[in-house]
């Protein structure tokens, strides 16, 4: 998936925050531009980062085993991107997967 893809490219480029606490404090300082969960997290997980978003994006994508495969560290329920175009470009990339598992009666192949 393109999404995970470009997750890698902003670990690497250090405009990614990952993990639980990290990813609250980085979003009371307004610094993240998305907020990336898995969709295996807690419902707790869920709940906490939808609130502190407070306007900013958030998506929903993969297994907490996949977003941390992607950026080379363990498993990972949230993680946060701190560049707009980074952040834009992910969102994209989601929106575009989205169109196309519609396509094909939800099925995502």
């Amino acid at each position: 998936m393109k999404a995970l893809s470009l997750l890698g490219f902003a670990q690497a480029s250090g405009n990614l925050v990952s993990g639980y606490n990290g990813c609250l404090a980085a979003l009371r300082r307004r610094r993240i531009k998305l907020v990336v969960l898995a969709c295996d997290a807690s419902v707790g997980t869920k709940a906490a980062f939808e609130k502190a978003a407070k306007g900013i994006p958030v998506v929903y994508m993969g297994t907490k085993e996949q977003l941390g495969a992607a950026i080379g560290k363990p498993a990972r329920a949230v993680l946060c991107v701190k560049d707009a175009e980074m952040a834009q470009a992910i969102m994209k990339a989601v929106n575009t997967r989205k169109t196309e598992a519609e396509g094909n009666d939800g099925r995502v192949e």
